[in-house]
Formats: C-alpha cells, sequence, structure tokens
C-alpha cells in the first residue's frame, strides 16, 4: 500500500500543468476504514485505525486538488506513513515485517479550477519544475527499491518496469522542458538551448522506447504524445544548432543543419495527427495548438532565411550536401530525479497499542475477508468498482503569452 501511494503521488503532482503537457487519469483508490475487527482488543489500536483511515481521506484528498502546495501534500503524506508503517513494520525490531502486514489490503485502479496565466511566473516554473523532479525521485525510489518486493507482476499495470521507466522520463523531460523554456526567455547561448533541447528530445525518445514493450491499446495515447514532444524538440534543437554555427562563423553548415529542422517538425505534425486517433486510456491533452509549437516553423523559416542571407551576403561557404550530426549535450540545466523527505518512523503510540492487537486472530481475519469476498462474487453480485477520482478541473488560458518561449503555467 506504501509502494501503491507513492505512485499516486508522483503521477498527481505532475497535474499542475497546461494541455502542453499529457497525464493519465489519477489512481484510483477504494475507500478503505482499517477496521480490523476482533483483532483490535483496546482503544488505543482502534483509536490508531481510526487515525489512519482519517489521514488516509485527507491525504487522497489534497493529491486530487493541483492548487494544494506540494510542501502540504508531503507533510500529509508523512503524517499518514507514520501510522500506516506500524502494518508494514515491527516496533520491537525483533522481525521484519509486523504481524499485522496481512491486515491491510486495499483496492485500487490502475492510471492508466485555476485559471492559466498568460505570463509565466519564475516562481511558478519553480514550482512545476520542482514537483516534476519530486514525481521523477518517486517513481525512481519505487522501480529500484521497492519492486522486488512485489509477489505478482502484472504487465501494463502503473507497477509494470516499463511504465515505471516511461514515467521516469517523462517527469524529466518534461522538468527539462521547463529549463529549455527559461533558457529562451533569458536568452542564453544558442548552444546551450540546443544542447538541452536534444536532451529533451534523448529522454522522451526512451520514454517511447519503454511503452513499445507495452500493449497499444493501453499506451497507445501516450507513445504518440512521446514521439510529439521528441520531434519538436529535435526540431528546436536544429534550430539553435544553426544559430550556434552561424555565430562561430560556420554559416555553410547553418544553413545545412536549417535545412534538416523541417523534418523532425514534420514528423512532429504527423505524430500529433496520429495522437487524436489512436487508441489509450489516458487523457486527451492539445499539444499541437500550444503557442510553443505553432511559433516553431516561424522560428524555423526566420532562422533559415538569416544563415542563407549570411552566407550570401558574407561568408560565401559552400553548404555540404550532407548536414552536421546533432552532436550536442547540455553542460548546465539537466534534470535529476529528487527524492522528497519521507518520514518512515513510527507514529510513537504504536509501541504501546501494537501488544494491544490480537495477532492471533490476523489469519482468522484475512480468511473471513477472502471468504465473504470468494461469496460474494459466487452470489453473482459485482464488485462494488473504484470510484474514479474527482479532480478539480484545471482550465487553461485561451490567449498566447508575450513572451520569447511562448509557455504559460497553469
Amino acid at each position: 500500500m506504501v509502494l501503491t501511494l507513492f505512485g499516486i503521488y508522483g503521477g498527481l503532482r505532475t497535474s499542475k500543468m497546461t494541455d502542453w503537457f499529457h497525464r493519465n487519469h489519477l489512481k484510483a483508490t477504494a475507500k478503505y476504514t482499517f477496521d480490523v475487527g476482533a483483532v483490535a482488543k483496546d482503544l488505543s489500536c482502534k483509536t490508531l485505525c481510526s487515525d489512519a483511515a482519517k489521514r488516509r481521506v485527507e491525504l487522497l484528498k489534497l493529491i486530487s486538488d493541483p492548487s494544494v502546495p506540494c510542501e502540504a501534500v508531503i507533510t500529509s503524506l508523512n503524517r499518514y506513513l507514520q501510522l500506516l508503517m506500524g502494518f508494514v513494520v515491527a516496533t520491537d525490531n525483533k522481525t521484519p515485517f509486523s504481524k499485522l502486514r496481512g491486515l491491510v489490503c486495499v483496492k485500487w485502479c490502475d492510471s492508466i479550477k485555476p485559471k492559466g496565466e498568460p505570463i509565466v511566473s519564475e516562481d511558478e516554473a519553480k514550482d512545476v519544475h520542482l514537483s516534476l523532479k519530486t514525481a521523477a525521485g518517486l517513481f525512481n525510489l519505487l522501480r529500484t527499491k521497492y519492486m522486488h518486493e512485489f509477489t505478482e507482476f502484472v504487465p501494463n499495470s502503473d507497477m509494470d518496469p516499463n511504465i515505471l521507466d516511461a514515467y521516469i522520463n517523462q517527469s524529466l523531460a518534461e522538468a527539462q522542458e521547463i529549463t529549455v523554456a527559461r533558457a529562451i526567455e533569458l536568452k542564453h547561448k544558442p548552444y546551450l538551448i540546443a544542447g538541452l533541447a536534444n536532451e529533451t528530445a534523448k529522454l522522451y525518445e526512451k520514454c517511447g522506447l519503454a511503452l513499445t514493450q507495452c500493449n497499444p491499446k493501453i499506451v497507445g495515447k501516450w507513445k504518440k504524445y512521446s514521439e510529439f514532444k521528441q520531434f519538436c524538440y529535435e526540431s528546436y534543437a536544429y534550430v539553435y544548432y544553426g544559430e550556434d554555427l552561424l555565430e562561430k562563423g560556420k554559416a555553410g553548415q547553418a544553413v545545412a543543419i536549417l535545412k534538416e529542422a523541417s523534418a523532425p517538425y514534420e514528423k512532429a505534425i504527423r505524430a500529433a495527427r496520429e495522437y487524436t486517433k489512436v487508441e489509450g486510456v489516458s487523457l486527451s491533452t492539445k499539444p499541437p495548438d500550444h503557442c510553443f509549437f505553432r511559433r516553431l516553423p516561424g522560428l524555423i523559416e526566420r532562422t533559415h532565411n538569416k544563415c542563407e542571407r549570411e552566407n550570401g551576403l558574407i561568408y560565401h561557404q559552400k553548404v555540404p550536401s550532407v548536414a552536421p550530426f546533432l552532436e550536442i549535450k547540455a553542460e548546465y540545466g539537466i534534470a535529476a530525479p529528487k527524492e522528497p523527505e519521507l518520514n518512515f518512523e513510527l507514529d510513537p503510540r504504536w509501541k504501546d497499542a501494537y501488544v494491544g492487537f490480537d495477532t492471533s486472530k490476523v489469519v482468522e481475519n484475512i480468511l473471513s475477508n477472502s471468504k465473504n469476498s470468494k461469496d460474494h462474487k459466487h452470489s453473482g453480485t459485482k464488485d462494488e468498482p473504484v470510484e474514479p477520482v474527482r479532480e478539480m478541473p484545471i482550465f487553461s488560458t485561451d490567449k498566447d503569452p508575450k513572451n520569447d518561449s511562448g509557455c504559460v503555467i497553469s
């Protein structure tokens, strides 16, 4: 259950963004009351169970609202973990796991009205950037440290290693998009912008490759989004690399590079069209309508004309028939996963309350719940479905931003 919560948090906090970013549905979970029946003998035990249920409800409510600060979610998460861990680890450290571990069995599904502002606030950009790196950190923590504890592997689920790899790479790529936009706004050197755009394209390529291993009926839309972003940033990388070559007096090579910039742009257009038609369970977004992408063809044409003009008037260099290979790497601004400070220390009340649980009845309780579940199925009655998360709506602005990058934060 703790691991599932990591996945929930990591995915949800990336929802504070515009239609430019793709995401899956919020991971929903059924209501859980922590009612352990006769296992909880003492009042202190029942109080702990009741508090755990309340904190779970509070946490899930915060997660569904993109306007809630990340710090508030982390605080609520840590308060819940302190109670939840009593059902996971032993309080006396004599055994690796709590004897109450099998009692907690929750049900969830796979994932698979703040108004957008036309002006990007630096604080908002930093918040989104941190949220995305934190999301990547949580997915990476789950992927590298906790995957081996799972007793069952379900392909195409949130816990599928390929899905987790896709989440990690997409979160980092979207974090780097913030860096690219900032570099454009601050008019950094073209070589730096080209390197960042190229690294971002590579991350989206890795995301798409991970999704290739999954069922296209589930991740098809997600994969096309990754392809769209990959080609979009490849095109930006070509444009700014051409600018860099021109600054270095290599006008002929710059012209050749700019001729190549249109190819990935056309691929991005095709991927965007396929995105609207392909199957997938994720939420639809509108990346080709975003100002950042709509400005790209004009940027390609202007930069190409500039390189042609400068070469014709000043440099008179031969244009290579084959463009230089895009061997550029960003020296600064590369996003890395950031693990949040999670508190796995037990709530102090567990030390005294643990002895109040009748561990001899744990197996009986589990078997009873299992029997009730089977009887429920044999009766022909369907299990109560997991209710989808009621998300707070995110409205995007209909105004183009008056900045160089064309990016907005909602």
